[in-house]
């Protein structure tokens, strides 16, 4: 008679586990859509421009370099988001640094030291998310910054 009390003991006892245990968790889920880098030629209309952003756990980086190529702005980002630090030189004018939150298509960004509140923008993916197509609110329909995914070359 102990032994089935044990059996069914331990039997309830992995009946309530294992569905505790596997539950879902967030941490399993699919990462958004926005994190990673992201790239622009000609960026601001200025020839010869590049800029890359970096949006990872709710931070991100702005660099904005010049004849340089997306390997070395990817660095430049990098340090820039572990460090937040970049030295401006003949290739580098400058970096950003702030944190952000994405909910549906709607990307709020929040610059360091800007205390005029949040810059809000209109996200959307094309050609299986390797394209984001952003317009800050307020602008024209028409007025779309295009960025791409950095992949290594």
């Amino acid at each position: 008679m102990k032994l089935v009390k044990y059996l069914l003991f331990i039997a309830l006892f992995a009946g309530i586990s294992v569905p505790l245990l596997t539950s879902c968790s967030n941490d399993d889920d699919e990462a958004s859509p926005i994190e990673g880098y992201w790239y622009a030629t000609e960026g601001h209309g200025r020839s010869g421009s590049n800029e890359m952003w970096l949006f990872k756990d709710g931070k991100f980086v702005w660099v904005l370099g010049y004849n340089i190529t997306k390997t070395k702005l990817k660095e430049y980002a990098d340090k820039a988001f572990s460090h937040k630090n970049v030295s401006h030189n003949d290739d580098i004018e400058g970096a950003e640094y702030g944190t952000y939150l994405m909910k549906g298509n709607k990307l709020k960004m929040k610059f360091e030291g800007d205390d005029s509140g949040e810059d809000i923008a209109y996200v959307s993916f094309q050609k299986n998310k390797s394209i984001m197509v952003w317009r800050y609110e307020g602008d024209d329909e028409g007025d779309c910054v295009y960025l791409q995914r950095y992949t290594e070359e």
